[in-house]
């Protein structure tokens, strides 16, 4: 069967002929570039991380035909997985929907398309390094869609990011599906790791290795009486490398006036890390293949992340851009001089 003109038979239990329940089937088309072919596409559950349907991309192209039944409720957020990777977003609801590999989320259909709208919006925010902003939005967002699956993906966004202060208001009055998920529960647990962690608290120590794969803790690097920025990062985070320039001009400031830098490489292989080091020329010292240990004890979800620690070991700021942190280091360093 040519996928261009049809979309892919999948099991039986989960799919049933468009013929059938055009009126409530949701039906997703998948347009790839050819080097995807043989692949095994996924489509997951967002909320519980289960996965509802698979189809292998033959041609560039697969498709899914979802129907509502016993085990399955639409609409749904799901996360379009690619090679073990979330590489899209699909709200299963009636209607035809496609989604292309140049496409973050899938549209054809209302809350597709409102979706994408909403991503847009987000994604411009996030570029311009304004963490508060960014999680104004995704609670406003959660708010206006709280009967809609796009309440889903913007309340685990919130969740992800916002004054760990908080988030037990915003779970109190969340709906059971929401605030019991598998997804909610984890980040309500890293937000409390965030909270045992902010500015005020004493950093907490971990292990990595060195280059030469010895053993290495932070606190081997953490200078008594001069600031620390920890810089968490990975050689395939792009976001990571686009800021390395700003990261040299800053080490080239501030280092002769108190401020050491700490690269810590997280979910990276060594050969990797290594790699990016010397491509890069990172000139600060770098604790190697730390993989999810970083995460779980400061409950942080994306990277690059930030940690400026004080001469007395006390963490100064968490997750602030490297401008907000230059503007930090000038009121205290500084006014040290």
């Amino acid at each position: 069967m040519n996928l261009r003109h049809a979309l892919y038979t999948l099991t039986a239990t989960l799919l049933l002929s468009a013929a059938g329940c055009k009126h409530e089937s949701a039906q997703l088309s998948v347009d790839l570039s050819q080097k995807f072919d043989g692949q095994q596409i996924e489509l997951m559950n967002y909320l519980d991380s289960t996965v509802i349907a698979r189809a292998t991309v033959e041609n560039g192209h697969a498709g899914f035909i979802l129907s509502p039944g016993d085990s399955l409720h639409l609409p749904l957020l799901t996360a379009v997985i690619i090679d073990g990777r979330i590489r899209a977003f699909y709200v299963a609801e009636p209607g035809k929907a496609l989604l292309t590999d140049s496409m973050n989320v899938a549209s054809g259909t209302p809350d597709n398309d409102r979706f994408a709208l909403l991503m847009t919006r987000l994604d411009s925010i996030e570029d311009t390094d304004d963490m508060a902003s960014y999680v104004r939005f995704a609670e406003q967002a959660y708010n206006d869609n709280l009967d809609s699956p796009l309440r889903d993906y913007f309340g685990i966004e919130w969740l992800k990011y916002a004054d760990p202060q908080r988030v037990d208001s915003l779970l109190e009055t969340a709906p059971d599906d929401f605030r019991n998920s598998r997804r909610a529960l984890h980040y309500e647990n890293f937000a409390r790791l965030r909270s045992n962690t902010s500015p005020g608290r004493k950093y907490v120590d971990f292990a990595g290795e060195a280059a030469d794969g010895k053993p290495m803790k932070l606190s081997d690097l953490v200078k008594p009486g001069r600031y620390t920025l920890v810089d968490f990062w990975a050689s395939w985070c792009p976001y990571c490398i686009k800021e390395l320039p700003d990261m040299a001009r800053l080490y080239e400031s501030w280092n002769g006036r108190g401020l050491d830098i700490i690269g810590v490489a997280v979910r990276d292989k060594t050969a990797d890390t290594q790699g990016a080091v010397a491509k890069y020329g990172i000139s600060w010292p770098v604790v190697y293949n730390t993989q999810r240990t970083p995460y779980d004890l400061y409950g942080f979800t994306g990277i690059p992340h930030h940690m400026l620690i004080g001469p007395d070991g006390t963490i100064l700021s968490r997750g602030e851009s490297l401008a907000q942190i230059e503007q930090m280091l000038e009121q205290t360093i500084k006014s040290e001089e």
